[in-house]
């Protein structure tokens, strides 16, 4: 798993070199419908919701990464009206938030869920967290993730993807790439943490799990693979933008491509595992 570690490796000197306070779209007020637990379903409004595809990062990143970036957050406040009176819901009654565009179509769908990681040892170990994570794609096993970038002198550079992946009718997801106990002395886990946890969300699936080494050496090689083709991608972007600047087409391509092995791997799980 060379070719991750490399990826790691890179990981973390943006993590560390990299701080700037970029805007995108943190808004006073979002419409949205809020799914409760007991099937409820409110729609208003959100007040002072983070609410972006992607998040700025600073040099304080690793470490809690979720609570920092406020996907773990105790209570939301939500209007039925503009004009109504805040009401509080606790992230223990809500089970979906769907952020609707100004023609009250669905927009972004975040999903509640507690996490569990995978330890140097390869135990599954309950992080006692819960968040509310962007969905990417739905299925037997949805991808949720998070898209982090940089930028340097006010420009964008960089795009780190956090996968997440949950069975669709669990209470808990897994951290598949988990920067909160990623360092320098433990990068050659990553493999193992990595494949640990996507052979938790696909186990049921005896065809897809039982190859399941062979496809990662595969999801290897697509990663690879996707990060060249989004960089001629952006390449050819640039020569479009010219003095307009790519900062954020240039960040839909990265999220694009990083994600995309992510999607095909669990595109064959569902493909493989059809009921």
């Amino acid at each position: 798993m060379k070719k991750l570690i490399g990826l790691f490796c890179v990981l973390f000197s943006v993590l560390i070199f990299s701080q700037e306070d970029v805007y995108f779209g943190k808004k006073a007020s979002v419409p949205a419908e809020i799914i409760m637990e007991n099937g409820d379903i409110k729609t208003g409004f959100l007040q002072s919701f983070q609410n972006p595809k992607f998040v700025d990062a600073d040099m304080l990143l690793l470490g809690n990464i979720e609570k920092k970036l406020r996907f773990e957050i105790d209570e939301f406040k939500f209007k039925e009206e503009q004009s109504s009176v805040v009401e509080k819901i606790s992230i223990n009654d809500l089970k979906r938030i769907v952020i609707l565009g100004k023609d009250g179509s669905e927009k972004l769908v975040y999903d509640k869920m507690k996490l569990k990681t995978i330890n140097v040892k390869g135990e599954i170990i309950d992080v006692k967290k819960t968040v509310v994570l962007p969905l990417d794609q739905e299925g037997k096993t949805n991808l949720y993730g998070i898209n982090i970038v940089f930028t340097q002198n006010n420009r964008y550079t960089n795009n780190i993807y956090l996968p997440y992946m949950k069975k669709a009718d669990e209470e808990y997801g897994y951290i598949v790439i988990d920067l909160n106990r990623v360092n320098f002395f433990n990068l050659g886990k990553v493999d193992d943490k990595l494949k640990k946890a996507i052979y938790e969300v696909t186990k049921d699936c005896a065809p897809f799990a039982e190859n399941l080494d062979a496809r990662i050496k595969q999801f290897e090689d697509d990663v690879k693979t996707s990060r060249k083709e989004g960089y001629e991608k952006k390449k050819e972007l640039r020569k479009l933008a010219k003095s307009r600047g790519e900062g954020f087409d240039a960040m839909k391509i990265d999220y694009e491509y990083a994600s995309m092995p992510y999607k095909d791997l669990l595109d064959e799980y569902e493909q493989k595992c059809r009921k």
